[in-house]
């Protein structure tokens, strides 16, 4: 549990990854400026950094035009990969994340802050009344919160916005296991819930996207899903592992009771090859799970 002392003077910085997002990234780091400047905590302790990841329109130089400090990546790395430059590149310890396609409320920044008094991350999930995520996103986005929410065993509103806030020096663990694809949200989630650190979640409006859309649905679906599996066997191995043995048992139980070879003999080499599997299986997870908790 975090101290109660108030963060609302604390310095802010604001790392905002970009990719050809000319038509929002003004507007956006305005709004980041003009939500985190108080009378308490003044413009020079908020700082906007923006990725730009490999754009080749004019999105660093509009960047720096509305104040904001900016590093190049001279090619497209990936979300992630911009989001950790930034986090490691941050002059402060608090740090906000967002979009540069104007569809997360800046509004919602300060409120973030004052959560991490009592949690370690804070997550504007987009369970607000005015969310407008597009239809054919909104059934792999299910799926995965589901998948997720399973192997974490913790409940996870939202799986992978991209405003949050969290301490610099909670999150610089993680980094290298971090993707540079849109996964890093989610494994950055998952990294948290599975080592014990709290994540506390805000209600949040989810704008319509300026621009156009980066995400490829089949693709980063795939990846996603990925990312979540490997993450939990990293973390919490056992439930992977010991429901797959559950399956394999299931099924040599099943073979051994109802399926017979043409002379009415039992398969009982296919029942040793299940069995001995399922053994295989609770033995990876115990041993994997030994190397989670040595790390």
């Amino acid at each position: 549990m975090r101290s109660a002392d108030s963060l609302e003077s604390a310095p802010v910085s604001v790392v905002i990854p970009a990719h050809n997002e000319a038509q929002a990234i003004v507007r956006v780091v305005q709004e980041a400026k003009s939500a985190l400047t108080t009378s308490q905590r003044g413009p020079d302790a908020v700082e906007i950094l923006v990725v730009d990841d490999g754009s080749t329109d004019d999105t660093a130089k509009l960047a720096e035009s509305a104040g904001a400090r900016v590093l190049r990546h001279e090619e497209n790395l990936g979300y992630g990969a911009a989001l950790k430059a930034g986090i490691r590149a941050a002059s402060h310890e608090i740090i906000l994340t967002t979009d540069a396609d104007g569809t997360y409320p800046a509004s919602a920044m300060p409120e973030l802050i004052k959560l991490l008094e009592r949690c370690d991350m804070s997550v504007g999930a987009r369970t607000g009344k005015d969310v407008h995520i597009p239809l054919a996103r909104r059934p792999a986005k299910w799926l995965l919160t589901k998948v997720a929410v399973y192997l974490a065993q913790r409940p996870i509103p939202d799986l992978n916005s991209g405003l949050r806030a969290f301490r610099r020096a909670d999150v610089l663990p993680f980094l290298r296991l971090c993707p540079n694809g849109f996964s890093f949200s989610t494994t950055i989630t998952l990294a948290f819930l599975c080592n014990d650190l709290r994540v506390t979640y805000l209600p949040i409006d989810y704008h319509p996207r300026t621009g156009k859309s980066k995400i490829r649905p089949i693709r980063d679906t795939k990846n996603l899903l990925v990312t979540i599996v490997r993450s939990i066997i990293f973390f919490n191995p056992m439930r992977v592992f010991v429901p797959l043995a559950l399956v394999m048992f299931a099924v040599a139980a099943f073979v051994a009771i109802f399926v017979r070879d043409s002379h009415g003999n039992i398969l009982d080499g296919t029942i040793s090859i299940l069995v001995l599997g399922g053994i295989q299986m609770i033995m990876l997870g115990f041993l994997a799970d030994a190397l989670a908790r040595w790390r």
